[in-house]
């Protein structure tokens, strides 16, 4: 969709609206998916439950929300499917046009979410015309004025104007100031504060409002950072404090501040908002600890999770939620890796060895766009979009693993061979898990088969599915070769299984 969107703008002359046109289309065909699905879910449930149109709403999206998490939305997406429910998107010459949008007449309301940024971008939705027995309401998304991209260089803002545009910041933001002395006594304390922890203005307010500040807070900073920072300074650090609401009630703080020349120390508070008022998950404390976790803990999280969260928070959302598509599931094994440690344990790094053949493994999967989803040992999985890129990253993994075996060789050490088999289909990659620990990965029929396809490849070879060969076969130009179709018998199958070997063309 983004090259189309390219396509339009460019011949709009409107190139720098890319981006904002991109997320409005992902904001606007979002929302009217969301519309349909739920209508649909509410004729369904009238139908075979019984529900009423009368009845309880908040009921009725509480059994929806429920449907999504339980089942995602393959049933109801089924159901549109075969009661011809859709929504398109065509994208064409005609005028001032960007996109010509159809969907059904349910979904109308669901476009005026989007109205303030169609607005703001320069755009207008024009509803087509169509007769009272239409089910689909269309209508275009079209250039209504010229964007203004100013090339002008900013100006300087003068220092009255600096504190002018402070003063509005800080009192449209609701942020407060608290004034410690050196010792930790609140000296002064910003109103705004109280009325958010729904404490009344006087001293008793003040009193449990000292009483809620963490022990942790006075260590780390009125006794820390503030004695041990060039000229007391210190920033982001989150500290909680419980409201009058509730004792399970609290607001987060992202809190900096600084010291005087005569030791009291004057710090910023700012509220931490999060979309659904949901900061629980967020930790008190220095948030540069944090990012120092997060860059000690991100190799740890499969490639595809952080992609794809990434991703989904680009384009407004929270959750990763469960997908189907058609992907090539890649397992590459070290053949008889447990004896090799068994009969050089003593002698070599296992796992210096195990990481210098994955680190190979790994620069493959990227430079052809794979993704790793786990390391079981030494087995690897690997997801690849794009079959035939799947096929030719396999076959450089080999060479990898031979340029090893001739220095192993050299050094009079064991060989290392791999062997990979892969396949193609549709999978589910969704949540697997408890809420305390969860998986976003792939599973279904094509990751069992890809790894007993691995299981019956010869060492140093790579062993695909017809499948496989078939699927790329239809999109493009096979840059390897392929030996004679055979058929292997796959545990749990009943017919047997038609593979090839792939091989390099050099």
């Amino acid at each position: 969709m983004k090259a189309q969107i390219v396509l339009s703008l460019n011949r709009l002359e409107m190139r720098q609206l890319v981006e904002p046109t991109f997320f409005l289309l992902h904001q606007m065909v979002a929302n009217m998916v969301n519309a349909m699905h739920y209508s649909v879910f509410k004729q369904i449930v009238q139908v075979d439950f019984g529900f009423g149109v009368t009845d309880n709403e908040t009921e009725l999206k509480t059994l929806f929300n429920n449907e999504l998490v339980d089942h995602g939305d393959k049933n109801i997406a089924k159901f549109c499917e075969d009661n011809n429910l859709y929504i398109s998107l065509s994208f064409d010459d005609s005028d001032d046009t960007v996109v010509a949008i159809s969907a059904p007449d349910f979904c109308r309301d669901a476009l005026q979410l989007s109205y303030k940024l169609i607005q703001t971008l320069g755009y207008r939705f024009q509803a087509q015309s169509s007769d009272d027995e239409s089910k689909f309401y269309a209508g275009r998304l079209v250039k209504y004025q010229t964007f203004q991209h100013t090339v002008k260089l900013p100006t300087l803002i003068t220092r009255q104007n600096e504190l002018d545009s402070i003063q509005k910041i800080f009192s449209q933001l609701s942020y407060g100031i608290v004034c410690f002395s050196s010792i930790g006594t609140i000296q002064t304390i910003s109103p705004s504060i109280l009325t958010l922890l729904n404490l009344e203005e006087n001293d008793s307010s003040l009193e449990v409002f000292a009483r809620s500040i963490s022990i942790h807070f006075y260590n780390d900073v009125i006794w820390g950072m503030v004695l041990e920072t060039p000229n007391g300074k210190f920033e982001n650090y989150r500290v909680r404090i419980s409201t009058n609401k509730g004792s399970e009630e609290s607001v987060l703080f992202n809190v900096s501040g600084y010291r005087d020349d005569n030791s009291s120390i004057h710090t910023l508070w700012q509220q931490i908002s999060l979309e659904g008022g949901n900061t629980t998950n967020l930790s008190e404390g220095d948030i540069l600890n944090e990012a120092r976790v997060h860059n000690i803990t991100r190799n740890y999280v499969p490639q595809l999770v952080e992609k794809k969260a990434r991703e989904v928070v680009r384009l407004g959302g929270n959750l990763l939620n469960n997908e189907e598509c058609y992907i090539a599931v890649l397992f590459c094994d070290i053949v008889g890796f447990t004896t090799f440690v068994e009969q050089n344990e003593e002698e070599e790094s296992i796992i210096h060895v195990l990481n210098s053949v994955l680190r190979r493994i790994s620069l493959s999967v990227k430079k052809y766009g794979g993704f790793i989803d786990k390391f079981m040992g030494d087995c690897i999985m690997v997801l690849f979009r794009s079959p035939h890129d799947a096929v030719v990253a396999a076959l450089e993994m080999q060479k990898h693993s031979s340029d090893i075996n001739q220095l192993r060789n050299r050094a009079e050490l064991d060989k290392l061979q791999l062997r990979i088999g892969i396949h193609w289909g549709k999978v589910i990659i969704g949540n697997v898990g408890t809420p305390e620990r969860l998986d976003w990965t792939t599973i279904g029929d094509v990751v069992n088969t890809a790894s007993r396809i691995e299981k019956s490849c010869q060492p140093e070879g790579v062993l695909i599915s017809e499948k496989m060969r078939e699927a790329i076969a239809l999109t493009e130009e096979m840059k390897f070769k392929c030996s004679d179709t055979f058929y292997i018998s796959v545990k749990g199958k009943r017919e047997k299984l038609a593979v090839c070997y792939a091989y390099s063309v050099d």
